[in-house]
């Protein structure tokens, strides 16, 4: 598989990922690399990541080690085109786990898609939304949380049927498309799909260059978004231990 590793693409993606994590995470710097927790989303590998490196320091890796054993979380370490630090990770008993790719598009759909905005009253609505399609019930009340702390910053939509939910992210000229899920029961119905063209067209009014979303090699998506006229950007290898 072939990525279009173009820098100038990557910082504003991770830019954006970096900054939206951080509003459902604690984040802290350290010596080269940035690490996200939430110890209420236990074994989440988005929410719980070091992320960002740029050395190969084992100090840094043991101090992550350390903060993801103090929350009872499994650690997770994402690398981007980096075989030396991923060489070192394996050295350190650290294994491969999945991969995060990364898709874009800025082709305009033919349609616009309608689709609700929440508001402060809708928040038990969206959460309940997020929790049934991604089959974390006991997060309910940590999400309803951030949404309540995060409405100026975070646009959060979902569909007219409440069947499907997601959050889109404006940062670095690139629009992310965050937490897109549908409940099980109305899967395969297109409400997903009509979320994601109602975010192009916000990428347009908004004058930005392109949206953005992630997936997960384990998720086995890759082929819905492609067929959606996703192109992938860059890819990012996980290992943990």
């Amino acid at each position: 598989m072939q990525y279009a590793w173009n820098k100038t693409m990557i910082e504003q993606v991770e830019s954006n990922d970096n900054s939206f994590t951080g509003i459902w995470s604690s984040v802290q710097q350290l010596e080269c690399g940035t690490l996200f927790l939430n110890p209420n989303f236990l074994d989440d590998l988005f929410f719980n990541k070091l992320t960002n490196v740029s050395c190969i320091s084992e100090q840094m890796i043991e101090e992550s080690i350390e903060k993801f054993q103090k929350n009872c979380l499994r650690p997770y370490i994402y690398s981007i085109n980096y075989p030396e630090f991923e060489n070192m990770l394996e050295k350190k008993g650290f294994a491969y786990y999945d991969t995060q790719y990364v898709l874009k598009k800025s082709t305009i759909p033919t349609k616009k898609s309608n689709c609700i905005k929440i508001t402060p009253g809708d928040i038990s609505i969206w959460t309940r939304i997020f929790c049934d399609a991604y089959e974390c019930q006991e997060w309910v009340e940590s999400v309803h949380a951030i949404l309540e702390n995060s409405l100026s910053s975070v646009d959060y939509y979902m569909d007219e049927s409440h069947s499907s939910c997601m959050a889109l992210y404006e940062k670095s000229s690139v629009l992310g498309l965050y937490c897109l899920g549908t409940i099980p029961n109305r899967r395969r119905q297109g409400s997903a799909s009509s979320l994601i063209d109602f975010a192009l067209y916000e990428v347009n009014s908004r004058n930005l260059e392109f949206l953005m979303l992630e997936t997960y090699e384990k998720d086995n998506l890759l082929k819905f978004y492609y067929n959606l006229g996703f192109d992938m950007l860059y890819a990012k290898k996980i290992f943990t231990i």
